[in-house]
């Protein structure tokens, strides 16, 4: 099945000028992939995507022209006049399985967080969920797994504090991942129990000028995992590479891994308490590369 929405195209058959309004259209457990087809234009409005829709592709007109925008911030007040929360803020939010999203952008554009708190562009809690040629804009917490599997393969990542958080398990392939302003770009809060959770692999970290003190990442919990394989890094990042989020203990369980990193931001100086691979450690890379299934 293929839906369109068209902004400028109301009242045809199958069609609808709302992304929202295309997904409500679909039966529960349909017997078809469904392909929604969004035209050029900027769609104002959140999108919920429900448990029991499943093997739906949206699929944009390109990067910039096919935009997905909203603008709720953590310190926004709900109907009863009670703060949001970072979790209600989320432009594009996916409770479901199998879902891909290709050559679009979604953004959340309340502001900074130290204004309007935490604002997530995409919240995404199902498996084998797939963005490709896709933009991520939003500044402290832009993209957030809460569980589940996903993949970004040539995408645009933007923010500044924690912009890409969660404890699913996240592969970034060849994605340019960009610091607008000074911060952590990962905050993960991989489970105990879980082999991996976020991996970059060959991704471009660049960033804003006025960004220049930026860390790789931090744990949002104990057992954070998270790797960079082959990426090149921008000067904007710290000598240090990580954060312990205040917290020493951290230090001890924290699994973080740089495999190959390059650029003006790659060290042979970073905090003792992670590992830092290059050519001379092949019999590490191999074997830990092995375990993840990273190639």
């Amino acid at each position: 099945m293929i839906l369109i929405v068209n902004q400028e195209k109301q009242g045809e058959e199958n069609c609808f000028t709302c992304i929202q309004d295309a997904v409500n259209y679909l039966r529960p457990h349909g017997l078809e992939a469904v392909t929604i087809k969004v035209a050029p234009g900027i769609y104002r409005e959140r999108i919920m995507i429900p448990p029991h829709l499943t093997e739906i592709n949206f699929m944009g007109s390109g990067e910039n022209e096919t935009i997905i925008v909203n603008g709720l911030g953590a310190k926004d007040k709900d109907t009863l006049g009670n703060p949001l929360g970072t979790f209600k803020t989320a432009t594009v939010e996916i409770f479901s399985d199998d879902i891909s999203f290709s050559n679009l952008t979604i953004e959340n554009d309340v502001g900074v967080g130290e204004k309007y708190g935490q604002a997530l562009a995409v919240a995404a809690h199902g498996e084998r969920i797939a963005f490709e040629n896709v933009s991520l804009i939003g500044y402290q917490d832009t993209f957030y797994s809460s569980k589940g599997t996903q993949r970004f393969l040539h995408c645009r990542i933007e923010g500044d504090v924690d912009f890409i958080f969660g404890g699913g398990s996240v592969v970034f392939e060849d994605c340019v991942i960009h610091s607008r302003r000074n911060g952590y770009i990962t905050a993960a809060s991989t489970p105990k129990d879980a082999l991996s959770g976020f991996v970059f692999l060959r991704c471009e970290l660049t960033a804003d000028n006025e960004a220049d003190k930026v860390y790789l990442g931090r744990p949002w919990r104990p057992y954070a995992h998270t790797v960079f394989y082959d990426c090149k890094l921008g000067r904007h990042i710290l000598t240090a590479g990580w954060d312990n989020w205040r917290n020493e203990a951290n230090e001890q369980t924290a699994r973080y891994t740089e495999i190959h990193s390059h650029g003006e931001g790659a060290s042979e100086e970073r905090v003792p308490w992670c590992n830092n691979w290059f050519e001379k450690d092949s019999h590490l890379i191999e074997d830990y590369c092995n375990r993840l299934q990273i190639k």
